[in-house]
């Protein structure tokens, strides 16, 4: 509860790029700077935090905190859109929808400058119900993000429905393949059936030239990895941007 009230848990910004390599924007994810331990990683007190209850407090605070910046980013980059994370528990524990919509109100952010990034898995238990949470958000003219795609047991069935935007698409959920042209396609295929479909693609976990050649070649509009930048701080996304 310290760390969340003293702004020790800060948002790292993982660059997020065109085709042509410009960065468009950013997923904040959550990383606490220990006044002791120094610099934390997410795997070290995420879990903890999820099994207390105080994920959701985490949460908040990483969405006020994004919209917070984009509220400072109108005059510089009003174009840029930051990706914020829900968890399931959120959708339990608190009233997302609501949240969000004051912290856009606080700061007076254009809502489409925030992304909501839901997990295919996190929608399998009261799917009728979050799915009308995310339709209630692209109402409130929010961009809506499916992460890990491909790491449920439905997604096809799921994507018909889901009132998305936005399908992220994880070079990893494909795992180690000896027949990689076969895997290459299946990537393929589903950038050909979100544009289908009218949902922008984005992949992440791209990590060398020849991946974003090739997924461009296929159709991605949107790329996120390490091959362009592991998470930075806000100062340093703000240098890259410049």
């Amino acid at each position: 509860r310290d760390a969340i009230r003293e702004n020790q848990i800060v948002p790292y910004l993982q660059p997020i790029v065109d085709t042509d390599g410009k960065i468009v924007g950013a997923e904040a994810l959550a990383r606490w700077i220990h006044p002791t331990q120094g610099f934390m990683n997410p795997g070290s007190f995420i879990p903890m935090f999820e099994e207390n209850g105080l994920i959701v407090d985490v949460d908040k605070h990483i969405w006020r905190t994004a919209c917070k910046i984009l509220g400072s980013w109108k005059a510089t980059h009003p174009d840029k859109f930051i990706s914020v994370n829900i968890s399931p528990k959120d959708f339990f524990l608190t009233d997302v929808l609501s949240d969000i919509k004051a912290f856009a109100k606080e700061f007076d952010i254009n809502p489409q400058n925030l992304r909501i990034e839901v997990t295919e898995t996190s929608m399998m238990s009261n799917t009728d119900g979050r799915m009308k949470i995310l339709e209630d958000f692209r109402k409130n003219d929010f961009i809506v993000e499916m992460d890990d795609f491909g790491s449920g047991y439905s997604s096809l069935n799921m994507l018909k429905d889901m009132p998305v935007d936005v399908l992220k698409i994880d070079m990893k959920f494909l795992g180690k393949t000896e027949d990689q042209e076969r895997a290459n396609k299946i990537v393929k295929n589903v950038i050909r059936l979100s544009d289908d479909l009218g949902i922008l693609s984005l992949t992440e976990g791209v990590e060398t030239e020849e991946q974003f050649e090739m997924l461009k070649q296929m159709g991605c509009t949107l790329f996120q990895g390490f091959y362009f930048s592991k998470p930075v701080p806000l100062k340093d996304l703000e240098g890259m941007i410049s």
